[in-house]
């Protein structure tokens, strides 16, 4: 800012020595002007006297006319050179209004950096302490995510501790259920063979009553040795108490374990087919937004490609053109994946694709796509960088022709260096350089308020 004030300070006095010179130089012009109005009025007295002598001196009046010719020029171009003069003198009082003017704006700007210096410090010092608040703040964030992640690393390693546990019990619950069957079954064995044993027994009787012809079993003991019986009998006990002894004890508390067990089963399949369910309900929601997308896609589409034939015909006056959907190489008929080819018939050529038209063939179809687009969905405004700069004036007239049909809904920026774009323009803003190294934005108007 100081160095923009002193520049212009010094142009300042420079302009004002200028002025000075200028000065000088109309006085001189002014003195010469009225010398060559005195001598002027010399020679037009000295022609009044000699007018008498036409004849004799008419050498001398053709030489006197020459002179006042002379004079005359010379005072036309010295007028000129005054009038010259004062124009740049006055210019040059304007550049000085204009740069007091400046130099005043540039003292208040001055005052308004040396403001906006101290609110930019006082705001520097509150940012800094808002730095280290937020500083602080993602410190104690990364310490909570830490702790946090050790919470989840404990949970998930609780979680994991549970499923094995859950594991275990349920090997465990099998083997006890395998236990308790073999149990079951064992028992059913032995209740089977005390019956049969009763039965034997009392067929036993019978049989000794019958072939011994007693009644009781006192008299069969009496009557046969039972040393042997004995022996036999004890064999049998310390048998089956071996047996009794490798079963083990029985868990009294296996089945209610097993309930247990059994509804911590049934709450994760009840989790289970909510997680199931919730799938589902996404994927009817999902396959939904793919239908309506699939058709505002192919609503949009159509629209699009109606407008485009239409503005295509009216730039090529003739021709067609038209957006063709290509599917893929594995027949996909999705529309959302499928790829759009653009092709273009101008008058009098064949049918083509884009890649294979002139350049101006080019720009005028990508502009028909580009409208078509502004057709089915106008936008607040729109910039154009050189889009006419391959076109010939027939071409820029039909360009123009739709761009002003646009501009009802849609606010345009056109960036061009051809004067009929211009000439077409509501409003013009340029840039010129009255002095080197200093540029101007001008801006004209060229419709009516």
């Amino acid at each position: 800012m100081l160095r923009e004030a002193d520049r212009v300070t010094r142009h300042l006095e420079t302009l004002t020595a200028e002025s000075e010179q200028l000065a000088g130089e109309r006085e001189e012009t002014a003195s010469q002007l009225v010398e060559l109005e005195s001598a002027l009025v010399a020679a037009s007295e000295q022609e009044a006297r000699l007018g008498g002598d036409l004849t004799a001196l008419q050498a001398l009046l053709e030489s006197g006319q020459s002179d006042e010719a002379g004079l005359t020029e010379r005072l036309t171009v010295c007028r000129v050179e005054l009038a010259t003069v004062a124009e740049r003198v006055e210019a040059l009082g304007r550049d000085i209004e204009r740069i007091l003017g400046l130099e005043q704006d540039f003292g208040l700007q001055q005052q308004q950096s040396v403001a906006r210096r101290a609110q930019t410090a006082e705001r520097r010092g509150d940012l800094s302490a808002e730095r280290e608040r937020t500083d602080a703040q993602a410190r104690d964030a990364v310490a909570e995510r830490d702790r946090l992640e050790a919470e989840v690393a404990v949970i998930a390693e609780e979680h994991q501790r549970q499923l094995d546990d859950r594991q275990a019990l349920e090997t465990d619950l099998r083997e006890v259920q395998q236990h308790l069957n073999g149990l079951v079954n064992r028992l059913h064995q032995l209740d089977l063979t005390e019956t049969e044993g009763r039965v034997r027994r009392e067929e036993l009787v019978q049989e000794a009553r019958r072939r011994h012809a007693v009644e009781t079993t006192e008299a069969l003991l009496a009557a046969h040795d039972t040393a042997r019986d004995l022996e036999e009998t004890r064999q049998r006990h310390e048998e089956l108490t071996t047996k009794l002894e490798a079963m083990g004890p029985v868990n009294l508390v296996a089945d209610e374990e097993f309930r247990e067990l059994t509804e911590r089963l049934a709450f994760l399949r009840t989790q289970h087919d909510d997680v199931v369910g919730s799938v589902k309900d996404l994927e009817k929601a999902l396959r939904g937004m793919t239908r309506t997308a699939q058709e505002r896609f192919q609503e949009a589409f159509d629209d699009i490609n109606r407008h485009f034939s239409d503005i295509f015909s009216r730039l090529f006056e003739g021709g067609r053109a038209e957006l063709r959907m290509v599917p893929p190489e594995e027949g996909e008929e999705d529309p959302l994946e499928l790829g759009v080819e653009l092709m273009a018939q101008p008058r009098g050529k064949r049918l083509q694709a884009v890649t294979l038209m002139s350049g101006g063939e080019k720009a005028l179809t990508g502009l028909a796509l580009l409208f078509a687009i502004f057709y089915h969905r106008p936008s607040p405004f729109c910039v154009l960088d050189e889009v006419d700069a391959p076109l010939d004036d027939a071409n820029i007239h039909r360009f123009l022709r739709v761009l002003r049909e646009l501009c009802t809904q849609t606010q345009f920026v056109v960036i061009t260096h051809n004067r009929k774009t211009m000439e077409a323009a509501d409003v013009l803003y340029g840039v010129t350089m009255e002095e080197p190294g200093l540029s101007r934005l001008v801006s004209v108007k060229l419709t009516e308020t």
